[in-house]
């Protein structure tokens, strides 16, 4: 069985600042449309007075079910003391 070791990121090259200036454009569009829905409304994301499930709805819904699924990855490291997965632990923890 191969061992994961963790290891810190470089802060110097170029595929460290690719992926940083996209994660900073993904940032601006995400405040770009809560900023849209506060200016518009509800409406924006398909509610209204007769529809009460909307986008933001689902996504919070989504978010829970990821991140039970997220802390599975620790509990099978710890409650069954599977060695591979505890590597992993932390970073489904922090994710969750």
């Amino acid at each position: 069985m191969a061992t994961l070791a963790l290891r810190e990121i470089e802060g110097r090259s170029r595929g460290y600042w690719l992926l940083f200036i996209a994660l900073a454009v993904l940032v601006a569009m995400g405040l770009g449309a809560a900023y849209h829905m506060e200016t518009e409304g509800h409406i924006v994301t398909g509610m209204d007075n007769q529809t009460v499930w909307g986008l933001p709805h689902v996504f919070a819904v989504f978010l829970i079910v990821a991140a039970s699924g997220a802390l599975n990855v620790a509990s099978i490291a710890s409650v069954f003391d599977q060695r591979y997965y505890k590597p992993l632990a932390p970073l489904s923890g922090w994710l969750a």
